[in-house]
């Protein structure tokens, strides 16, 4: 293929537009680790751990401060 530019300058042999092909992941190759495999187990886990922490009763005195804060 050839292109004309101007006052006879050429560019011979390019490919304009072509697709490039991906080349293979390389974490396809590495084992993944429990997380990654099971992220949406793993968010409920931490909602339940983080649900647990806030059912403490030390968490009134906060509310309690913040709520003063913005009064």
């Amino acid at each position: 293929m050839n292109i004309k530019i101007g006052n006879k300058n050429k560019i011979s042999k390019s490919n304009i537009g072509h697709q490039l092909q991906p080349s293979h992941d390389k974490r396809k190759d590495t084992k993944k680790n429990f997380i990654e495999r099971h992220p949406v187990l793993m968010s409920a886990i931490v909602s339940f751990i983080i649900g647990f922490i806030l059912l403490f009763s030390f968490w009134k005195n906060i509310i309690l401060w913040l709520e003063n804060l913005m009064k």
